[in-house]
C-alpha cells in the first residue's frame, strides 16, 4: 500500500477514542451484538462498573437462556449512544459469573472508534413522505434527518430557496405507528444522480413552527438510527 492509499484509508475510518471519552457512569445502557450462534439480535445490557485497563461489568444480556449459551473467549461488538456520541469498541468473554447473579467480565476495549455528535445530529435515512407544495403534493423520500431539518430527494422540483412546503411523514417508532405534519422552509436546492440514469432533484429544508412533541419524536427518531449504526451521521 502507498503512503497516499495509507492516507486516503486513515481519513475514512471513524476517529479513534479513549475510554475516558465515553463518559459512562454505572447504570448505562450498552448494545451488545452476541456472537451470532447467540443471537441474531443486539441486545441492551447495564455496565455495573469497569476496572481501568482490566475488564467491563455487565448484566447479562436476554436472561439467563442468552448467558448460559454464552462461552468464555467469545467476541462481543459493543455499541453506545449519549449526548456526547456514538461510539463502537470489540471485547471478549472473560468470565461469566453465576452468583450472587448472573453477570459478564468482559476484556477492557483496546480500540474505541466513534463520532462526536453536533448539538443537532443528522443521520441517513430512507423515509417516504408525501411533500406539499404551492402546486401538487410530491411523493419523496428524506435522505437524512435531524430534529430540525432535513435532506428531501423527489423525482420532480420541490420548489426554490424561500418557499415554504408541508412535509406528511408516517413512522413506525419502537412498533408504534406516529403520522408528523410537518411545516419547512426550503434553506437549499440541488440535485443527484438517480440510479438508471438521470437525476433526482434535492431540497434541504428547515423545520418550522415545531411543537415540542414533534421535536421529541424526531429527535428519538435520530436516536435510533444511531443506535441501530453509528456511524450514520452525516
Amino acid at each position: 500500500m502507498t503512503q497516499e492509499e495509507s492516507t486516503a484509508v486513515a481519513a475514512d475510518s471513524p476517529p479513534a477514542y479513549q475510554f475516558e471519552d465515553l463518559r459512562l457512569k454505572v447504570g448505562d445502557r450498552l448494545q451488545v451484538q452476541l456472537p451470532s450462534n447467540v443471537s441474531q439480535e443486539r441486545q441492551i445490557v447495564r455496565l455495573i462498573g469497569y476496572v481501568d485497563r482490566k475488564c467491563l461489568l455487565v448484566s447479562a444480556p436476554g436472561g439467563t437462556a442468552t448467558g448460559k449459551s454464552l462461552i468464555e473467549g467469545d467476541r462481543i461488538g459493543v455499541r453506545i449512544f449519549s449526548g456526547q456520541g456514538a461510539f463502537g469498541f470489540t471485547c471478549y468473554l472473560d468470565r461469566i459469573i453465576r452468583l450472587p447473579f448472573e453477570y459478564l467480565h468482559l476484556s477492557f476495549p483496546t480500540e474505541i472508534q466513534g463520532l462526536l455528535i453536533r448539538k443537532a445530529p443528522r443521520v441517513k435515512t430512507e423515509i417516504g413522505v408525501s411533500v406539499g407544495t404551492a402546486s401538487a403534493k410530491v411523493e419523496a423520500v428524506v435522505a437524512n434527518l435531524s430534529a430540525t431539518g432535513m435532506l428531501i430527494s423527489a423525482g420532480t422540483a420541490l420548489g426554490a430557496k424561500g418557499d415554504e412546503i408541508t412535509i406528511a411523514m408516517p413512522l413506525a417508532l419502537y412498533d408504534v405507528k406516529t403520522d408528523l405534519n410537518l411545516k419547512a422552509r426550503i434553506r437549499a436546492v440541488g440535485s443527484a444522480p438517480a440510479e438508471g440514469g438521470g437525476e433526482r432533484h434535492q431540497v434541504g429544508v428547515e423545520l418550522v413552527e415545531l411543537r415540542p412533541e414533534e421535536t421529541l419524536i424526531l429527535q428519538s427518531v435520530v436516536h435510533h438510527e444511531l443506535a441501530k449504526n453509528p456511524y450514520s451521521v452525516v
